[in-house]
């Protein structure tokens, strides 16, 4: 071989190793990208926003529901289970079951075919205000993530309304009730006669999501 064609596969290798050495620089730049926290906090962060616009989004369609609202639902009540009626237990609520009404059928359709959880609570007004508010469990499916998401709906409940649940008389309106679980005389609910005038109680639905 002439000294002509040794230097020029003496250029092809430095060429070829040159192009080896670029490529193996452009693999290590690429694979040592790394996402900073400020990123992934912005993709966590929107997802997040997402999720709670879909929560604010069935609290607000259920309340515009015709007939099967949610003051109907926070007066669903069973008083003889001393929950909500058609519900597992007091502890629990409807747990794992699908919620009655609209309410429920939404709830399935945005979260639980998605494989979201959550939980829902009824927020009342106790006749003591100094002790702050007391809570009600209408679904409880677990303990929250720490990237859950809370939205609430206000529900004004008034004197003259009823009981909504299947075996609750029609004839007794709520400021008849008793908040006292062991007195049946009067019939039991638990969200008691706490704001002065036709209002009974404000109460508060909240959805927990994750």
């Amino acid at each position: 071989m002439d000294g002509i064609g040794i230097r020029g596969q003496a250029f092809t290798l430095e060429g070829l190793a040159a192009a080896l050495v670029l490529l193996g620089a452009l693999f290590l730049a690429i694979t040592s990208v790394v996402v900073t926290p400020t990123s992934s906090g912005d993709v966590d962060q929107s997802a997040r926003t997402d999720l709670r616009q879909q929560a604010d989004d069935v609290l607000l369609m259920t309340s515009r529901a015709d007939g099967n609202d949610l003051s109907s639902l926070v007066r669903y009540w069973s008083q003889s289970q001393r929950t909500f009626s058609g519900a597992a237990n007091p502890r629990i609520g409807y747990g794992p079951e699908q919620l009655p009404g609209s309410f429920g059928v939404l709830l399935n359709e945005t979260f639980t075919q998605r494989s979201h959880f959550f939980n829902v609570e009824v927020a009342y007004r106790p006749r003591n205000l100094s002790t702050g508010t007391e809570t009600i469990t209408m679904a409880h499916r677990g303990e929250p993530s720490d990237d859950a998401v809370t939205a609430s709906y206000t529900v004004t409940l008034y004197d003259n309304q009823t009981l909504t649940a299947p075996n609750a008389s029609r004839n007794v309106e709520l400021w008849q009730y008793d908040t006292n679980a062991t007195n049946s005389e009067d019939g039991h609910y638990p969200i008691p006669n706490a704001v002065g005038g036709p209002i009974y109680n404000v109460v508060e639905v909240r959805l927990v999501v994750w």
